[in-house]
């Protein structure tokens, strides 16, 4: 993978505040994305009605202006391109000087979405944990627990939680944020199609499998 995440290190001196813009993934999110592991994801009708069920609002027949597909009722914004994809953080810097205009800032339009200025270090890598111990409870521990490691002078690493449910995953991981031209860094929990018999990818390769 070419791209690397912006390390907090780099630039800390120019950097302005760190940012974490946070959708909490709760107990009912979490039983209901469960519930769509047993999917066949190939089947977009089958898709639709499932999360149509679970109450997702759709964007109707055309994506909307992040490629969503769907909102969750706690504003989760659902990517449907391989399989059933949602971030819940966004970690990111404003330089000192930038602002960013509330027409285009999104998530402050979308009422379940929090924004933390200047978190206390490692909270980026606690919201994760606590999305993890909620599959967990549901699911007992991940069948996988991976971390893929960037080569220096990154200090990033990316860790990877990995349930098998017949032939789909469903993973809680840290990726490049797909709202930020690959600089920085998003929590997403993902569920996409892998058959039973087929082994995962190699850690090295498992930022692309799961894309969003």
């Amino acid at each position: 993978m070419s791209e690397q995440p912006y390390d907090h290190q780099d630039d800390e001196d120019d950097a302005g505040p760190w940012i974490i813009d946070l959708c909490p993934v709760g107990t009912e999110l979490a039983a209901q994305l469960v519930a769509m592991t047993d999917l066949d994801l190939d089947d977009a009708d089958v898709v639709e009605r499932a999360m149509a069920e679970a109450g997702w609002r759709s964007t109707g027949e055309y994506c909307g202006y992040f490629n969503e597909s769907a909102y969750t009722p706690g504003d989760h914004l659902v990517d449907t391109d391989l399989g059933i994809a949602l971030a819940f953080a966004h970690h990111y810097f404003l330089a000192p000087d930038e602002q960013v205009d509330a027409e285009d800032d999104i998530w402050a339009q979308l009422p379940g979405w929090q924004r933390l200025v200047d978190p206390p270090a490692g909270r980026f890598e606690a919201e994760l944990e606590a999305v993890v111990g909620r599959f967990t409870e549901l699911l007992g521990p991940p069948d996988h627990d991976l971390v893929h490691h960037f080569r220096p002078p990154s200090h990033r690493r990316w860790p990877y939680r990995i349930w098998r449910r017949g032939g789909n995953v469903l993973t809680v991981a840290i990726g490049m944020s797909n709202h930020s031209y690959s600089q920085f860094e998003q929590l997403y929990v993902q569920i996409r199609a892998l058959p039973a018999d087929r082994p995962l990818p190699p850690v090295a390769e498992l930022p692309d499998f799961f894309l969003l």
